[in-house]
């Protein structure tokens, strides 16, 4: 019988104690790379949603606020900023495109997102098509007409040619509020899904919002405001002039979507960190596992060692088979473990997606393969004391013993 079979029989007759060693060692591999991938999933999918937006301007206050409630469709709204100081800024000679966001409605929980067309002309790269397609219909041309990002058409059932009444406010409470009644919303066009905060969002012209809040009309209660303003200067001399002359104004701050992003990411860092600490302590729990399991199963079979040898078996040939069932155990939890990490991070991403507008990019790296090879190494490492054990048994002492 080869070694590699004989080493198999021999787990095989300790089932519960094998099973249980492969667990350990498959919940270590998992729990390390679940976080590893779907950490990395957010980030991309953050950073991938992001693309297509560059200065952002709005009222003093959060940064974070500001980028997480404009791109992301999180959050509460900052205050407006005057129409006045928006139009000054669209106007100046520096600017290229400027457009505005009016957020502060919703549609059964689902955010309402007040723009003008220039949204959907919005582009990650001059050569590339635009970020933001329409699957069905077409752009808004007038006030309360409505396009639906896929997901919010697909939760709320929503299709071309259907009304709907917005609610005010950002969370879902009332569904059709009764002060937003005479101005009902017709949609004329679902956008293609992105994998982006805004497939979830519903997009309308921004005079929708002001003429629903009454600050558009022949009895104006209040002036027009805007929550936020997406500036694309005409060259990277005028970004820098025009981010340092807001950001030294008293009306508005300029914030880049880029620096936010860093600070949330080295927020995660350090919660990663944690984690993997904790992951370590179940990694070197596997390898304990293993040392362990194999110690006990030598020191159980010696008498079967010392007949081994007895009938023509090598000292090399029983340290090989207690390496190769060290070798059984960590396949086998390898395995196991690559299945519950495919498992785990398409729940998890699917759990964040349903819970929020974020979007979790799975991707499954070569690099991640080093978690798997630190497993083998340690466990051949954990062998090695048996195997040395094995190696030494003698034969007449063990052999007397069971007589």
């Amino acid at each position: 019988m080869s070694l590699v079979r004989m080493a198999w029989r021999n787990l095989s007759n300790r089932k519960l104690q094998t099973l249980l060693t492969v667990l350990v060692i498959a919940l270590g591999i998992a729990m390390s790379l679940s976080v590893m991938i779907v950490s990395s999933g957010i980030k991309q999918g953050i950073a991938e949603a992001s693309k297509p937006y560059g200065m952002l301007v709005g009222s003093k206050g959060s940064a974070n606020q500001l980028v997480f409630n404009t791109i992301y469709l999180m959050d509460t709204p900052l205050a407006n900023l005057p129409l006045a100081y928006v139009e000054e800024l669209q106007q100046d000679e520096r600017v290229q495109l400027a457009v505005p966001f009016g957020l502060g409605d919703h549609y059964r929980g689902y955010r309402i997102v007040g723009t003008t067309e220039q949204f959907f002309e919005l582009r990650t790269a001059p050569s590339e098509e635009p970020y933001f397609q329409i699957a069905e219909g077409r752009i808004f041309q007038q006030p309360f007409e409505a396009v639906v990002g896929r997901k919010a058409a697909r939760a709320t059932g929503l299709g071309i040619g259907d009304t709907f009444l917005s609610g005010h406010g950002v969370i879902q409470g009332i569904e059709e509020d009764h002060s937003h009644a005479e101005h009902p919303y017709t949609v004329v066009g679902i956008m293609e899904e992105l994998s982006a905060p805004a497939d979830m969002g519903i997009y309308v012209p921004i005079e929708s919002y002001w003429i629903s809040h009454g600050q558009l009309g022949p009895n104006d209660a209040e002036e027009p405001g805007v929550t936020s303003l997406l500036v694309q200067p005409d060259s990277y001399m005028h970004l820098m002039q025009l981010y340092s002359e807001i950001n030294n104004g008293q009306i508005a701050q300029a914030v880049f979507p880029g620096q936010v992003l860093a600070k949330v990411f080295d927020m995660m860092g350090s919660g990663e960190q944690v984690w993997a600490y904790v992951s370590y302590v179940v990694m070197g729990m596997a390898v304990l596992t293993i040392l362990l399991f194999l110690y006990n199963a030598t020191l159980e079979k010696r008498r079967h060692i010392a007949i081994m040898r007895a009938i023509g078996a090598g000292r090399r040939r029983i340290f090989s088979l207690v390496i190769l069932e060290s070798a059984w155990v960590v396949a086998l939890g390898s395995l196991l473990g690559i299945v519950l990490t495919y498992g785990l991070s398409y729940a998890a991403s699917v759990m964040i997606s349903r819970n929020s507008t974020l979007s979790v990019i799975l991707s499954f790296s070569r690099d991640y393969a080093g978690v798997i090879g630190v497993v083998w190494a340690a466990g051949l490492i954990a062998a090695l004391m048996p195997a040395v054990i094995a190696y030494r048994t003698e034969i007449a002492k063990h052999l007397q013993a069971s007589w």
